[in-house]
């Protein structure tokens, strides 16, 4: 399986039973290509890491069962671009999406790319049509793992975090109804390296070492009260005058930020029912277990669960997972 990022790309050679033999990670991705104006460069690479991870085990072209492509490498930057999937998608026939090619400049057989999911769009030129929309490439198959584990039967959301966390609305019948981004994990890289800000939090995160709950608390409830210029400015204030640790105030910030994600969450209404709501976040970080801290207290919300096992990457256990079916059906 290949997994094709913005900026990483990471290549696993599985056996049927489920085991990985051997794996490679390069720093190139949809941003390579941007730069570049040609998606030459990421094609090599993958070859590269293909042929380089067969040589090591000692497995000919000829031995491999199939190979499955997702994430960027489906979009216009990638190896060849996939349209998307318009929701609602059943994760139970997804294999049926598939789309299968032959780059030889990539692997001498035969290719197979996993298509991205977006929202239904009623009328592009309406701004309340697209303040629903969304889009999502790679997340279909980290959701496809999540639904592996914890099965089908209750509304789901999954919650993806990562520099544009993402949030995917699963039925109990496993069909995908949409999805929602925000860009907390970015906005808050931008607020610790390229604000004032920046001093007071000594440009960090916050780590489950120095973790906070009480002051990841407080930045959503400034965030509420002051809104979110007025409460970011706060931080300087609290670090000047108020003498706050730089670990309390990385924690604070997080909580201004995270406040934006639980109003949009609130916001989303995909399910009328939000009390019988399972929500699953994946992630073992401060930003993942602030998540699960803070819903855990939302009246609005039951059964939270925090996901923090990840032995092996969830897009590369969802590939394999989609890869196997798709095998099985053939």
């Amino acid at each position: 399986t290949v997994d094709g990022g913005t900026s990483n790309t990471r290549t696993y050679l599985w056996t049927a039973n489920g085991q990985i033999l051997t794996q490679r990670s390069q720093a190139i991705g949809a941003k390579t290509s941007a730069i570049n104006g040609s998606n030459q460069a990421w094609k090599k690479a993958i070859h590269n890491m293909i042929e380089s991870m067969l040589t090591e085990c000692a497995v000919s072209d000829n031995a491999v069962q199939g190979v499955y492509m997702s994430g960027m490498l489906t979009s216009d930057l990638g190896i060849l671009e996939v349209p998307h999937l318009t929701a609602p998608v059943s994760m139970k026939n997804y294999q049926e999406h598939l789309v299968r090619v032959h780059l030889p400049e990539v692997f001498s057989k035969e290719i197979v790319l996993i298509p991205g999911i977006k929202n239904t769009l009623s009328n592009p030129e309406s701004l309340d049509s697209l303040r629903t929309f969304d889009i999502m490439r790679g997340e279909e198959t980290e959701t496809y793992a999540l639904i592996e584990q914890y099965g089908a039967g209750q509304n789901t959301i999954y919650i993806l975090p990562g520099s544009h966390n993402k949030y995917v609305f699963v039925d109990e019948n496993s069909t995908i109804l949409a999805t929602s981004t925000t860009l907390s994990g970015e906005l808050l890289n931008s607020i610790v390296n390229d604000t004032i800000v920046s001093s007071s939090v000594d440009h960090g995160f916050p780590t489950m070492e120095h973790y906070n709950l009480e002051m990841i608390q407080y930045g959503c409830e400034m965030h509420r009260k002051e809104g979110i210029g007025r409460a970011l400015f706060l931080t300087r204030l609290f670090d000047r005058f108020g003498k706050q640790s730089k670990y309390n105030l990385q924690n604070y910030v997080l909580g201004v930020v995270l406040e934006s994600d639980l109003s949009a969450l609130h916001n989303a209404a995909f399910f009328e029912d939000t009390m019988n709501v399972r929500i699953v976040i994946h992630g073992n970080g401060a930003f993942s277990h602030a998540l699960y801290d803070l819903l855990k207290d939302d009246p609005a919300f039951h059964n939270i669960v925090l996901d923090n096992s990840e032995e092996i990457p969830i897009a590369a256990q969802g590939a394999y997972h989609l890869a196997m079916k798709d095998l099985q059906m053939r």
